[in-house]
């Protein structure tokens, strides 16, 4: 997956690996799931890094035991990206870019109606911002499909 804050890669990760009977590995699930025990702070570079290591193991395990996997995180850079594509290419996976092309009003909106609902965690604005901000949108060399608010959820999942 790849996309900034609010533009939908939790909600659409969940929905293709119900839809593939891929396992979910999700960087920011594993920080609410690891945040006590391991006492994790949300402005650590480094506990962040932490984390991206362990869901590429997971991530590594899982393909080499033939299971699909559904890597969600922002992977804005090129380089985030080739990181798990190399991971996926060592044990002979077959990897594929979402890229979700979401409007920056949309977004935004999703940011407002989740800070009133709070169906999800909040992030900071800042983070949102560095993210926008560093966005390398996926080229066709790396095997991408874009998803973008108006797009068919089941016709894409159809042809992932």
């Amino acid at each position: 997956m790849s996309g900034v804050g609010f533009s939908g890669k939790s909600t659409l990760s969940k929905k293709i690996a119900a839809h593939t009977g891929a396992t979910l590995v999700s960087q920011d699930g594993l920080f609410f799931e690891k945040e006590k025990e391991l006492n994790l702070n949300q402005d650590n570079g480094g506990h962040w890094r932490m984390l991206l290591d362990m869901c590429l193991e997971r991530t590594r395990m899982l393909l080499s035991e033939g299971k699909s996997v559904v890597f969600d995180n922002i992977n804005t850079q090129h380089q985030h990206r080739e990181e798990v594509r190399a991971v996926a290419l060592s044990v002979g996976a077959e990897p594929i870019v979402v890229f979700l092309d979401t409007p920056i009003e949309v977004q935004k909106g999703r940011q407002e109606r989740s800070r009133i609902t709070k169906e999800r965690h909040d992030v900071k604005q800042e983070y949102l911002d560095q993210a926008i901000a560093e966005l390398e949108i996926p080229g066709e060399d790396e095997n991408v499909r874009i998803f973008k608010p108006d797009t068919d959820l089941n016709s894409f999942l159809a042809n992932l």
